[in-house]
């Protein structure tokens, strides 16, 4: 982990270097400075920061940096030769984890930075967990697709983006034909082993900026940015030809196809709306015989 020192006394910065010899410490004189080089690093940091600075106080950065939305902690040392109880407290309610008065003995600075290193550790713990929920929040467990909730924040993006670059998009909404024969026929588990065989499927024919979702039961939904219904037929007739070259599904007893309902839209109009249409899209096809798609008329 990253030390910086914030410190206008080059006796007291040699200091810092010289008692710091065994971290990787990065030296400056004034807060201005220390300013954009902790703005600019996201990843845990311990600030040994001097009281009075020229310009900008320790504890005006420090208030700085306290109001900066950061994802990794920084944990502040306050260094000053004020030593009165007052003044700790003002650090430590500017938002100081720790203070330390100068002149300081390196044993103790060695001592606190250990304790630094081991609560960003913590936070680090914390941190690495959240995203992990956050991945659990936004992805179905069974394919890890999107879910319904993370397809419809990353479609609203793709939409307000096309807005300002007058981009199509086209959604496509699918299902797996006579999916509950499969689960009545081979089993749950083989049904599973489906879901994931067609997730599996719709990331492969899909391009990397495209929003793939399970939504539920076996139905799935596609968002295609920078693309109309004509690139959207293409998408489609490529997962169509992967499903039926897929040795796993071959390899069942029951044949495995799915139905497709395509509209493209206007990016002026709702997500819903497109959702809908592309729904209305998908029933014309399965009423049409299934393993096929429907190309719907543009919401507009």
């Amino acid at each position: 982990m990253k030390i910086i020192a914030i410190e206008d006394s080059p006796v007291y910065r040699k200091l810092l270097d010289l008692q710091l010899g065994d971290f990787e410490v990065e030296a400056v004189s004034d807060a201005e400075s220390a300013l954009p080089i902790i703005s600019e690093r996201d990843e845990p940091l311990v600030l040994l920061i001097d009281w009075e600075l020229p310009g900008m106080s320790g504890l005006d950065l420090l208030n700085r940096i306290r109001n900066q939305h950061r994802k990794h902690y920084v944990y502040a040392i306050v260094l000053s030769a004020r030593t009165e109880k007052s003044d700790i407290v003002t650090a430590l309610t500017a938002g100081a984890d720790d203070y330390l008065a100068k002149p300081f003995n390196d044993q103790e600075l060695q001592a606190r930075i250990r304790v630094a290193f081991r609560t960003l550790n913590l936070h680090e713990d914390l941190v690495r967990a959240n995203e992990q929920l956050e991945v659990l929040a936004s992805q179905d467990p069974l394919t890890g697709l999107f879910n319904r909730r993370s397809l419809m924040a990353a479609f609203q993006r793709e939409v307000l983006r096309a807005r300002r670059v007058h981009s199509p998009i086209t959604v496509v909404m699918c299902d797996v034909d006579h999916f509950k024969n499969v689960n009545d026929g081979l089993g749950h588990a083989a049904g599973d082993h489906v879901l994931k065989a067609i997730a599996r499927a719709l990331k492969t024919t899909s391009r990397g900026s495209d929003i793939v979702a399970r939504t539920g039961g076996d139905e799935f939904v596609v968002v295609l940015p920078d693309s109309n219904a004509n690139g959207a037929v293409v998408f489609v007739e490529r997962t169509q030809n992967y499903l039926r070259d897929d040795k796993e599904l071959r390899s069942l007893s029951v044949k495995i196809t799915m139905s497709f309902g395509i509209a493209e839209m206007d990016p002026y109009v709702s997500e819903e709306e497109a959702l809908r249409s592309a729904d209305a899209a998908l029933y014309t096809a399965k009423n049409g015989g299934r393993n096929q798609y429907h190309v719907g008329l543009k919401v507009e």
